[in-house]
């Protein structure tokens, strides 16, 4: 199973990328509810810390060496999500590491699949870093999550939140489709008076109707049902301390939270991935947890229950993360982006070489996948650096948008809808320093 994409201006041979067979039909009479995503209220589905251990019998940390040891836990029939293998074609978690000894990475696919060279998650000892990821379960409903350090005594913790799942064809029961956009900013707390969130607070976001700092106008009718979002907490304030951000479509008075989607140490800057519901009055509710932080929001996609066509907006997710480009390597230039440049990448050899049992999927509008800044240096010796990087379609202005935020030292991922241009291109824009990234392919939005 291999696939190709190529730097614009580098040559690159088209190959086959096999997906393992699967219920989604490229017929489009046949599609019924295939790859249509379906809400869930956030839950906890596993922890492994003694205490707050969820579906984990011999609660403890796991161990994270270089044999890359692995453990399996349960994705059907736990936070909601059916417990038929029949209906359930993916489900979308956020996977967290925590009290990591030692620097490393995880993975997680489908048990008794191959898992590939591919992350979901990277960290540094002692951090803790979430992930949203849309996994595919195994043949026994199982997910298979992987650990390496290079520590061979190393251990880290993990917990995994469920958001929602996608339905295979098999699932009688409709769900809603996925329309990416070229992101635009719908908050950022640092404008105008430049007020923070505070401890234990909220903040309401209409978003039906919303006007994004693209001049994008999101609809405001009720087939509108949820929101994918880029969310960057900026925890800098002079009384701040760790905290989480959670964003739900509804909060209770005086109720905290019981699931995270973006952990912040002091003076850190962060950004998760969240697929979130609407709430009945077209909102959505963001809460800080402890300190004062700033927040920027901003919309990848939305989901929607009338259906932009025959195939188009349904999700197939891969059978593992695949890794589709690494900077670092001399098939791919093995250049780091510098300051303030931009690099186009076409996937069309990519977007040709999807296919289900030997049969190519068809038109794809996106592809969706981690995107991991791997390295970042200064330009200048002596003066520290922090940069972003944003992904849009190559033959649209560059918006006012981020998908990674980073420091030096330490490796960023974040999942990311990339929407593809004119000929299948994404552009990438890095504002300082030199960044060295890499992209693992987890699923595709469908187009007709």
């Amino acid at each position: 199973m291999v696939a190709a994409v190529a730097l614009v201006a580098v040559a690159s041979a088209p190959a086959a990328f096999e997906l393992a067979p699967a219920t989604v039909s490229a017929a489009p009479d046949t599609l019924g509810a295939g790859g249509e995503y379906h809400p869930l209220a956030p839950a906890r589905i596993y922890d492994s810390r003694d205490g707050s251990a969820v579906n984990e019998l011999s609660p403890g940390p796991k161990p994270a060496t270089p044999a890359q040891p692995t453990f399996d836990i349960d994705l059907l029939g736990v936070g909601g999500v059916p417990d038929r293998p029949a209906d359930v074609l993916a489900v979308v978690v956020n996977i967290t590491v925590t009290e990591p000894t030692a620097a490393g990475w995880l993975n997680a696919y489908g048990a008794g699949a191959s898992s590939g060279l591919a992350s979901i998650v990277n960290f540094t000892a002692g951090q803790t870093v979430p992930n949203l990821s849309i996994v595919r379960p195994g043949a026994d409903g199982d997910l298979t999550v992987k650990l390496f350090t290079q520590n061979v005594s190393a251990t880290a913790h993990v917990v995994v939140d469920v958001f929602g799942w996608f339905s295979t064809s098999n699932n009688a029961d409709r769900g809603a489709r996925l329309v990416p956009i070229t992101p635009g900013r719908l908050l950022d707390t640092r404008e105008g008076a430049g007020v923070p969130l505070g401890q234990a607070s909220s903040v309401e976001l209409q978003v039906r109707g919303a006007t994004l700092s693209t001049g994008q106008v999101l609809g405001a009718g009720t087939d509108i049902v949820g929101v994918v979002l880029n969310v960057t907490g900026i925890n800098q304030q002079a009384d701040s301390t760790g905290t989480f951000l959670s964003i739900a479509p509804e909060l209770t008075a005086g109720v905290p939270p019981s699931t995270s989607n973006v952990n912040l140490t002091r003076g850190q800057i962060k950004p998760n991935m969240v697929i979130v519901p609407i709430g009945a009055d077209g909102s959505i509710r963001l809460y800080n947890h402890a300190g004062s932080t700033h927040v920027a929001v901003d919309v990848a996609g939305y989901l929607t229950t009338t259906a932009p066509g025959a195939r188009a907006g349904r999700v197939v997710p891969l059978t593992t993360p695949y890794r589709v480009f690494d900077t670092r390597e001399t098939q791919w230039g093995a250049v780091a982006l510098g300051p303030g440049q931009a690099e186009d990448w076409s996937f069309a050899d990519f977007v040709n070489s999807v296919r289900i049992g030997g049969e190519w999927v068809g038109a794809q509008s996106a592809v969706i996948g981690n995107l991991t800044s791997a390295e970042l240096k200064r330009q200048y010796s002596t003066v520290a650096v922090s940069s972003y990087l944003t992904v849009y379609p190559s033959d649209q202005p560059r918006p006012n948008a981020s998908n990674v935020n980073m420091v030096e030292g330490a490796p960023v991922p974040n999942l990311a809808i990339m929407k593809y241009g004119a000929a299948s291109t994404v552009r990438v824009f890095n504002l300082a320093g030199f960044n060295h990234y890499l992209y693992d392919a987890s699923a595709v939005v469908l187009d007709d």
